[in-house]
């Protein structure tokens, strides 16, 4: 398994993504492989007193200390793993790693975010904190199954301390000349469009709110005046790299500045996110540099 997470999608902006399925109980789930470290066998963990019951402590791989999550009760498991089968999946987002122990690792499989689905309410039920779900007909004859993509920076954070984000502080002159500038922003989140629309707005822009990266890319070509966009990069129906790729390879839209503002900036990605010509890319903790990024470009 770890040699095959090398061999993760190497062509950017192709609207493609990779996952790790996993089981918990017996129900299927996924994790973006862009986010996934490596996948280990359970470890000794050290005890954190007065933490979530779902943090189970914390473990040193290597020079790092990370937090193991215990995914199947956080889920609602009513099983427990097979201790020859259960794994660790240590993750990268945000900044940070984070350990999360899982029943059982499937496969790594190729999918397109054009075929991830918002669940309905009632497909929540049992999976809470999904991005959406992945129908694939590879079950016992061809049958449909249901794999769920976990929102991972969701689960960690209802796992810790509400995150206070700095407010940085607004140049009242600066805040006017930003006033007839729009920033588009493609974000499925709904809690940080709040978070992103709160602080354009603050420091002057004007902002048009986007679920995905279609929704944004039509909003484009329906002729919206756009002065630059913030996207996400995970998303259903069109990822932001994808978006990216065609701002910059249209001669209408080339010029617009792009900044991707996402949960998964570190080198790997930076890299990916460079190839497809996005102007900045700032990692979601790092809100308050929203509004000095953008003025760099908008303002240029």
């Amino acid at each position: 398994m770890a040699e095959a997470l090398s061999n993760v999608l190497t062509e950017v902006g192709t609207n493609e993504l990779e996952i790790v399925e996993f089981l918990v109980d017996g129900r299927s789930y996924a994790i973006n492989v862009a986010k996934v470290r490596e996948i280990i066998r359970p470890v000794r963990v050290m005890k954190v007193p007065e933490t979530h019951p779902c943090m189970i402590g914390v473990f040193r791989n290597r020079e790092d200390v990370i937090p193991l999550v215990d995914l199947g009760r956080w889920l609602g498991a009513e099983s427990e793993p097979d201790p020859q089968r259960a794994k660790v999946i240590v993750a990268e987002f945000n900044g940070m790693k984070v350990g999360f122990n899982v029943h059982q690792v499937v496969r790594i499989q190729r999918t397109h975010w054009g075929r991830l689905e918002r669940p309905d309410q009632g497909s929540l039920v049992d999976s809470p904190a999904a991005v959406g779900l992945i129908r694939l007909a590879d079950g016992p004859d061809g049958a449909e199954r249901i794999v769920f993509l976990l929102d991972f920076e969701r689960i960690v954070a209802e796992l810790g301390p509400a995150e206070v984000v700095a407010e940085a502080e607004q140049d009242e002159a600066a805040a006017a000349r930003r006033r007839d500038k729009v920033v588009l922003v493609a974000e499925d989140s709904a809690l940080v469009r709040k978070m992103i629309r709160t602080e354009l707005e603050r420091g002057g822009y004007r902002v048009l709110l986007r679920e995905d990266g279609l929704a944004a890319w039509e909003t484009l070509e329906a002729g919206e005046r756009v002065d630059a966009v913030v996207s996400d990069i995970e998303m259903p129906r069109m990822d932001g790299h994808h978006l990216t790729r065609r701002i910059k390879e249209d001669e209408r839209f080339r010029g617009l500045p792009v900044v991707l503002y996402s949960s998964m900036i570190y080198d790997e990605m930076r890299v990916k996110g460079e190839s497809v010509g996005a102007d900045a890319q700032i990692c979601k903790p790092e809100l308050p540099r929203l509004v000095e990024t953008l003025d760099r470009f908008v303002f240029a």
